[in-house]
């Protein structure tokens, strides 16, 4: 080989090289990856609607042979649910940190704030999974002020209304100041069922 052709060899050679050390970032170590973000995103849904769907899984507190107690247990799984969901959506996200390393910060701040919001959304759960398995009290009295789902009654007594949209549209009409009303209620003061005091013994 000629000497000219040796260095036009080495300097096809060294361009080669050099090229491939100066390669966008992107494609040497990927910051999101986007198979690893697909499944995540996939398994996040799939545990919502899984949660959203479930079943109670621990014995009611409240008599289910009862109708109006059979209700309120109804409306206090849903908010089982809810936890349920909500953890739903950050669990995912930690074990994706945990498994799918991009950037020292964007990791970081990933696993904070999945961590944070798992730790949050299994503390819901326990509140509410202990709220459906303790026993039920009847509180009976009358309404002095509602709203939206925040009833006070007569005394100063502040109750939540976390009954279905449309048990809450149903009761509007008469879910007036004045009313007596009957309802059972959680030992965190939520509220899972409502009747007239009239029509629900």
């Amino acid at each position: 080989m000629s000497e000219s052709g040796g260095a036009a060899s080495y300097t096809v050679v060294t361009l080669t090289a050099t090229l491939s050390t100066i390669k966008p970032r992107i494609f040497v170590r990927p910051e999101i990856r986007v198979v690893g973000v697909g499944i995540t995103l996939l398994l996040t849904v799939g545990l919502i609607l899984g949660a959203i769907s479930l079943s109670a899984m621990v014995p009611a507190g409240a008599d289910l042979a009862d109708p109006t107690q059979r209700s309120y247990a109804t409306n206090i799984w849903q908010e089982t649910q809810t936890s349920l969901a909500l953890l739903a959506i950050f669990l995912p996200w930690v074990l994706y940190g945990l498994l799918f390393k991009g950037s020292r910060w964007g990791t970081g701040i990933l696993l904070v704030i999945a961590t944070v919001g798992t730790v949050v959304g299994t503390w819901l759960t326990s509140l509410s999974l202990e709220s459906y398995a303790a026993l039920p009290r009847q509180v009976t009295g009358v309404v002095a002020k509602v709203d939206g789902r925040q009833l006070t009654l007569s005394g100063g007594s502040g109750l939540y209304l976390v009954i279905r949209d449309a048990e809450l549209t149903v009761a509007q009409p008469w879910l007036k100041p004045g009313t007596s009303v009957t309802l059972w209620v959680s030992p965190r003061g939520h509220a899972g069922y409502i009747g007239s005091a009239a029509t629900s013994d």
